[in-house]
């Protein structure tokens, strides 16, 4: 019997950003040996497809973010995770409050800045920089 995968989970506010592409550049990244799932702390976009420009942004950089349909953050998805990872500093914040202590939050590199309101440049550079900050964490 093969062990299980570790399970990650990425957060983020709305999960329709950061959070889905940053969750499908590490189960890429991982090469099928973590499961890995996103969700949101708010509930903004609930059964939604992520942001537009992020799937566009993505799709720049080799990856398919149409099948993606916003998450909110649950209990069961808190007790599901082995790692909780969050990609800006208040959500990490946020997440912490909700665990505790004997479950600890990281933070996705430095943070990843929220690209929302912006341009394609802006959902871009966001991709760029959580490729780069995974390769910290889940580099096969």
């Amino acid at each position: 019997m093969s062990p299980a995968r570790r399970r990650v989970l990425v957060i983020c506010k709305g999960n329709h950003c950061r959070s889905p592409i940053a969750a499908l550049v590490i189960a890429e990244r991982s090469g099928g040996t973590l499961d890995v799932r996103s969700a949101g702390t708010r509930n903004w976009h609930v059964g939604k497809p992520a942001h537009p420009l992020m799937i566009q942004a993505a799709a720049g950089f080799g990856y398919d973010l149409s099948k993606h349909r916003g998450v909110l953050l649950d209990r069961e998805l808190l007790d599901w995770a082995d790692d909780l990872l969050t990609v800006d500093e208040e959500t990490a914040e946020a997440v912490q409050a909700l665990v505790g202590p004997e479950h600890p939050v990281r933070l996705l590199g430095s943070g990843i800045a929220d690209p929302w309101g912006g341009e394609l440049e802006d959902f871009s550079r966001a991709v760029l920089e959580i490729q780069d900050a995974t390769r910290l964490f889940y580099a096969t």
